[in-house]
């Protein structure tokens, strides 16, 4: 959503997306990769692009002065249908009573965290007060020194459109090269990403 200020210019909401996952196990490792590829495939203004290998309590810092995040990730859901391959959660903290805050923090182990989890960390540490998204693209394998398996780049080309939905629904226009995002995905994920 756009903010319009009394001198009727355009305030652009800021957004955080993670790219989250292990490159070193092939699948898990979309995330990472979307990241990696959206940051040299698209212009993104008034985005943040992060990858990293698991989210943690530190992470939460991150989150401070962002209107939203969107974290991208490889994910197993069992409550999906089974023939489910792109999932995507709206993950609002502020409709967590306090009881539910309470449970989630004592829950937090301290070396690694889910993405709401996480949002409610930083709602309680008063860093971030929006709203986050999770777009899940189902693994096809999760096996050690295995490149992007052929079914989950398909996958992330469309978690990159439900990425855009996304952004378009908050007022951002953003340009993805979509061919070059592939591309990346194809030749640059054959094997693990090291920063």
């Amino acid at each position: 959503m756009l903010l319009r200020s009394g001198s009727g210019s355009t305030v652009r909401p800021r957004v955080l997306v993670f790219g989250m996952g292990n490159t070193f196990y092939g699948d898990d490792g979309i995330g990472y990769c979307l990241a990696k590829a959206l940051r040299e495939c698209a212009s993104l203004e008034g985005v943040e692009l992060v990858s990293i290998q698991a989210l943690n309590p530190g992470h939460s810092s991150l989150l401070e002065g962002y209107d939203h995040v969107v974290f991208i990730d490889a994910l197993v859901d069992p409550e999906a249908p089974q023939d489910a391959e792109i999932i995507v959660h709206e993950l609002d903290p502020s409709k967590l009573d306090s009881a539910d805050i309470v449970l989630a923090i004592e829950g937090i182990e301290p070396h690694s965290l889910d993405p709401l989890k996480l949002l409610v960390l930083a709602r309680a540490a008063n860093l971030f007060h929006g709203k986050g998204y999770l777009i899940g693209i189902r693994p096809e394998r999760i096996e050690f020194n295995k490149p992007l398996s052929q079914n989950v780049i398909k996958r992330g080309m469309k978690a990159v459109t439900k990425l855009e939905e996304i952004m378009n629904k908050l007022g951002l226009r953003p340009r993805i090269d979509y061919g070059c995002v592939e591309g990346f995905l194809r030749s640059r994920c054959r094997g693990p990403l090291l920063d």
